[in-house]
């Protein structure tokens, strides 16, 4: 039960050899709804990315209440509703170490 695998040229670790997660499986739930949303995403892919196909989901789904904005950069991710800093839209999913989020609007600047 090694963490490695065996091959003609010698021995290769699981990721070099492509055994893995090619998916992983986020929720992420929206402020003022209920219930997470489910998501397939690529551990290479980034929060933007997370914070795009979420809210894709979010009015494919026809989910309640409706968004009045859609656009992917009026939201911020955070680990949590009780958490005050948001993630940074460039840091890779993999890197993360959680997949539970939460998403909510920005707030508005004057």
């Amino acid at each position: 039960m090694g963490g490695s695998v065996s091959s003609p040229g010698g021995s290769l670790k699981k990721s070099e050899c492509g055994v893995g997660p090619t998916k992983m499986l986020l929720k992420v739930t929206v402020e003022n709804s209920l219930g997470a949303i489910q998501v397939l995403m690529r551990p290479e892919d980034t929060v933007a990315d997370l914070i795009k196909a979420a809210l894709s989901i979010y009015a494919y789904e026809k989910r309640r209440p409706p968004l009045k904005d859609t656009p992917p950069h009026s939201y911020d991710l955070h680990y949590s509703p009780f958490t005050l800093q948001s993630l940074n839209p460039n840091d890779k999913l993999k890197n993360l170490g959680s997949r539970n989020f939460f998403l909510c609007s920005r707030p508005p600047t004057f």
